[in-house]
């Protein structure tokens, strides 16, 4: 059986600072804040926010003993999982189950997440639903006003994963996913890099081709597992002169035509910026 995917809902991102890390996104980038909420199972606060068509859900664990806590504890702040709405939970469960793959947090008719050793690294999150309050579900709405942001962003362009075996890890997607096809093939900074369509966004998979470099330093320090998201802008020089002036610092990108912010100044996570998608 492959898996449906009919959309990305979100991206998560595990945070010490609920209220500070949504303050920083709202004032850096003009998040639209829509929902928080506290689980009591996982132990931690969340909150979601678009930016453009983007959706990030940041976690915020209350204490170390939790998975979370522990994540946050080993790694700081940093990427977490991202979520793919599917037509049926049931038949997605059977996917991954076809496949051997882990479901170590699952609830009936709501969710389920995958242990990401058995999905090369990558942590999915899979729901039949739609957030609560979802902006982007509401009739007339647009993404157009962050054009107009100093910003001016444009859309997701990937959201990029690191791998050991890019080649295994695009078959086995390509396998999992119905209609997932390979968009682009290309090189970044010390790693190949594949492009999958899934749905409406591209996962990017990169391989390191060398010992050392950006990617399998990445690799090192975390593991496989979702390294960075690019955005689309209008502007790149535009854009970059907005983020310096909000005291961040702009670094080279994993392509030529991208500019990152430092991971430090960006709550543990790397976002990058480029005019022009890949392929």
């Amino acid at each position: 059986m492959r898996l449906t995917v009919r959309k990305l809902v979100h991206i998560n991102q595990v945070v010490g600072d609920l209220d500070k890390a949504i303050g920083f996104y709202t004032d850096v980038f003009g998040a639209q804040e829509y929902w928080r909420g506290y689980d009591a199972e996982q132990r931690r606060d969340a909150g979601l926010f678009v930016i453009g068509d983007v959706c990030i859900e940041l976690f915020a664990p209350r204490d170390a003993e939790s998975l979370l806590g522990a994540s946050l504890t080993r790694y700081g702040p940093s990427w977490h999982s991202f979520e793919w709405q599917v037509p049926d939970l049931d038949a997605a469960r059977q996917a991954f189950q076809e496949r051997g793959v882990r479901l170590p947090t699952d609830r009936p008719d709501a969710f389920f997440m995958t242990h990401p050793a058995d999905c090369h690294g990558m942590l999915l999150e899979l729901t039949p639903l739609e957030m609560a309050g979802d902006p982007r579900i509401r009739e007339g709405w647009s993404a157009a006003p962050w054009r107009e942001h100093p910003l001016g962003i444009t859309g997701l362009h990937n959201l990029s994963v690191a791998v050991r075996d890019v080649a295994a890890a695009s078959d086995w997607l390509t396998d999992l996913v119905d209609g997932a096809t390979v968009r682009y093939r290309s090189r970044i900074t010390g790693a190949d890099a594949v492009g999958v369509g899934v749905a409406d966004h591209v996962v990017e998979l990169v391989q390191p081709t060398g010992d050392s470099g950006p990617v399998a330093d990445y690799l090192s320090r975390f593991g496989q597992r979702l390294r960075s998201i690019e955005f689309g802008v209008e502007d790149l020089p535009r854009a970059v002169a907005h983020l310096r002036s909000a005291g961040l610092t702009v670094i080279e990108g994993s392509r030529d035509g991208a500019q990152a912010i430092r991971e430090s100044d960006n709550w543990g996570v790397r976002w990058e910026f480029a005019e022009r998608p890949v392929g």
